[in-house]
């Protein structure tokens, strides 16, 4: 997205935060699969970080709004910074549930070993 905002004009931002929201969906759906099978003391965490990344979209999409609302006015750039903020946030995010799945992996797979 970072490489395709600034070219873009206001009415590509949709496909684009769409396309971001796809991708989301996809990866909790399967977080949401993932979930059964790793331990009980990592499920809070997992969850947090899963409301973390949907509160992120929202970010996302009101800094969209208001990137086509402030087209054509001296803001405009300024409005776009901060839709690339949001979904620098969002990546982020992301990979730190990746991150926290991966932990939770590891936790399950040390209690498993036969000691």
């Amino acid at each position: 997205m970072s490489n395709r905002i600034q070219p873009a004009a206001p009415e590509e931002y949709v496909p684009m935060v769409k396309e971001v929201g796809l991708a989301l969906r996809t990866l909790l759906a399967t977080v949401d699969e993932t979930i059964p099978v790793l331990p009980a003391g990592t499920h809070r965490e997992i969850e947090m970080a899963q409301k973390l990344l949907n509160s992120d979209l929202a970010e996302l999409i009101a800094k969209m709004k208001l990137a086509q609302q402030y087209v054509m006015t001296s803001l405009q750039k300024d409005y776009k910074k901060q839709m690339l903020m949001a979904a620098h946030a969002l990546a982020v995010d992301a990979k730190n549930l990746l991150d926290v799945i991966d932990q939770a992996r590891l936790k399950l797979i040390n209690q498993t070993r036969p000691l």
